[in-house]
Order: C-alpha cells, then structure tokens, then sequence
C-alpha cells in the first residue's frame, strides 16, 4: 500500500525560503499615487510685511506635530536684514478648484525656528495645531542616481496651486556657489515662482530635495530652459541634526515611516556637512564637471544675474538661532558627474488653475474680513448671553 504523500513540510520550507529572501525593490508609484501621498503633507507659506506685500512659497511638513522645511530666501527682505515674521501656512484641500476663498480655507500662524541663509534652509512650526498633520517622509538622497524619475510639488505661479510635475535627476552638485556642503540635484522638473521650498520626490513619494534655486538666463542674456536645482535632503537632514532635532531618512526598501523630530536639550555645535552619509549605500562616483550656468532664486521678483560664475551669497545679518557659517573650500567646486545629454523636458501632470499674486492676496484679505466679521459676531452673540 502506497503511503500518502504529506505536502506540508515542503510548503513550510517554500514558505521560510520566501520569507528569509533579502529585501526586493519596491514597486514605483504613479504620479497619480504620488501626488495622492505626498500632497498632503504640502503647504502653501505666505510671508508678508503689510496687507499688500509679501513673498509665497511652498513647504513639506515632516512632523505630526507641524514641524516645516523650506527655504530661508521665501522670509527675507530687499535692502534689510530682517526677516518677515507675519507667517502663514494653508493646507492642501481634499480638492484644488482653483477658487482661493477654498483652496486656502483651512490657514495657520507659522513661525521661524531656525534658518541658515548660505544653505537656504529654514525650519518654520504651525502654531496651535488643532490635529495631527500628514508628512512628507524624508528618503535618503545620496543613493539617487542621474536619470532617476522625480516629481515636484508646489505652486508656480501660472501653474495654480498644489501642481504636480515630473523630470529626471539631471546632474549631481557639490558644494555650490562655494558654500561647503551645499550639495545639490540639477532637475529638469519644471519648477517657476512659488515652487521654493517645495519637495522634489522619487517614485516613493519621498522627498529627496527641497526645491531651491532657476536658472533663466546666462550672463550673455541667453535663454536657459529646464535647469532647476534642489537642494539634497542629507543637506537639510544634517542641518537639523546639528540644529537639535532628530531627524533620519527612511530607507529605501522597507515601509516608509513618518518622520518624526525632537528637540534636544542642548544642540550640537554646528559643523561641515559631511558628503558620506551611514545611510549610503552606494558611494557616488566622483568627475570633474564644469560650473552650472547662473541661477536665480524662484521668488517673487526675479532680477537676472549677470556674474560669470556663482559666487557666494551675501547674507543679511541673521535675527534667529545662528549656526556656524560654513568655510568656503579652497578648490572650485566640484560635481559628481557629468552633465549627460539634454534629458526629456519636464511635465505638468495636474490641470493647470493659474493664479496672480495680486488676486490671491485680494482673496486672503477678503478671508481675513470675514474672519474678523464672525468674530465681532461671536463677541456680541457672547456679550447678549451674559446679559
């Protein structure tokens, strides 16, 4: 008589086979997936002096708590060392209509924590959150390849709130405009005013750059198109580091954890962004490259350079918490690699909603009017009950 055949122990090996089977690469998300995760967790900043001036930009929330990362240059004034401090953060609504009374219906106060204008880096908190905010996880940017797909999120003026675009990693840059570690992505992603500040993502929809700096026009007044540079999150990662607050890169093939930071009692002394990171797994190769053509910071107004090379910037005198000014290198700066050839021009994925500074800030006046409407109302509905 023929015993039956017992399965089990080789499913169970199958199984534990499987299981023991080192980390497989992730699936890629769509734009559509991207922009469904990493939306959220992108805020709208308006800094302002008065009721009719101000600057706008974008910001990535990396904390529950409402904690964000963006650039330094959105809070800084012409002819003054002193930052705008009349601060506020919108959140994305479920749905962009392009109608500014709802777009923007849901505001907070924000505030600087901490800023360093060589590296063009700020950290600005919401103040009284009311709940528990979507964050944007920070990836590990030393392990992005040239030719990786990327995407932004931000909003171009001319291009509407919260617009998704999409490019590739166009070249690798280190220590730009002879700032030691201000290290750097050149991207193709389309990116215009309004967009600094704003995550540039991998296909994750983790952020690996906060978008930073344009490039328009060559010092011979010749039109540069599709050069667009993100400043490296390692960059940002260790700046909050020596700033006090934990903060650390999910990796790669695990589950993407929110990020959290924590204030630490007494911060490290600042020091020099290190170009090797324990996070890297794969070290970049290193090549002489030639130095980018002029770029100019996508706020507001955008005057165009006329230096032959990047220099490094002048800085007003900072009124928040200082860190250690970062030594120029002795040698030009260098790349990692080489500029490859004029990649795909970038896209705009999400339907295009344009908007004019002018009317949005007729719009967040007319906001704020109401607001101080319904507080009289609720005053005076108050003021009847104790009577």
């Amino acid at each position: 008589m023929v015993k039956p055949f017992n399965v089990f122990p080789i499913l169970l090996i199958a199984l534990l086979v499987t299981c023991w089977m080192p980390g497989q690469p992730v699936q890629a998300y769509t734009p559509k997936e991207i922009y469904q995760k990493a939306g959220p967790g992108v805020v709208f900043i308006f800094a302002s002096k008065g009721a009719s001036k101000g600057s706008g930009g974008t910001g990535s929330i990396i904390t529950p708590e409402g904690l964000i990362i963006t650039n330094a240059h959105l809070f800084t004034q012409k002819d003054s060392s002193k930052l705008l401090s009349n601060i506020s953060v919108f959140l994305k609504p479920d749905r962009v209509t392009g109608n500014h009374k709802t777009d923007l219906a849901k505001g907070y106060r924000g505030e600087i924590l901490a800023y360093d204008l060589p590296l063009d880096l700020a950290l600005v908190r919401i103040v009284n959150p009311d709940r528990k905010f979507a964050t944007v996880p920070l990836a590990d940017s030393e392990i992005i390849d040239i030719g990786e797909q990327v995407y932004a999120i931000g909003h171009p003026e001319q291009g509407g709130l919260w617009s998704l675009t999409t490019g590739v990693i166009s070249a690798r840059w280190k220590n730009y405009g002879g700032v030691q570690g201000k290290n750097l992505f050149q991207t193709d992603a389309s990116i215009n005013r309004g967009n600094s500040g704003g995550p540039l993502l991998d296909d994750q929809a983790s952020m690996i750059g906060i978008n930073s700096m344009i490039a328009r026009k060559a010092a011979d007044g010749l039109t540069i198109t599709d050069v667009n540079f993100s400043i490296r999150t390692q960059v940002a990662i260790d700046w909050l580091n020596q700033n006090g607050y934990t903060i650390s890169a999910v990796q790669q093939s695990a589950p993407k954890p929110q990020v959290h930071a924590q204030k630490t009692e007494k911060p490290k002394a600042p020091e020099e962004v290190p170009e090797k990171t324990v996070l890297k797994s794969k070290p970049p190769v290193k090549k002489e490259e030639t130095i980018p053509p002029m770029v100019e910071k996508p706020s507001q107004k955008q005057p165009v350079l006329t230096q032959e090379q990047p220099k490094k910037e002048t800085v007003p005198t900072p009124v928040a918490p200082k860190t250690k000014k970062p030594a120029a290198p002795k040698d030009t700066p260098s790349a990692e690699n080489l500029m490859p050839q004029k990649p795909k021009q970038g896209k705009i994925l999400t339907e295009k909603k344009p908007y004019h500074m002018d009317s949005l800030l007729e719009g967040m006046r007319e906001m704020e009017d109401l607001m101080e409407e319904m507080q009289d109302m609720m005053d005076d509905f108050k003021e009847r009950r104790k009577k």
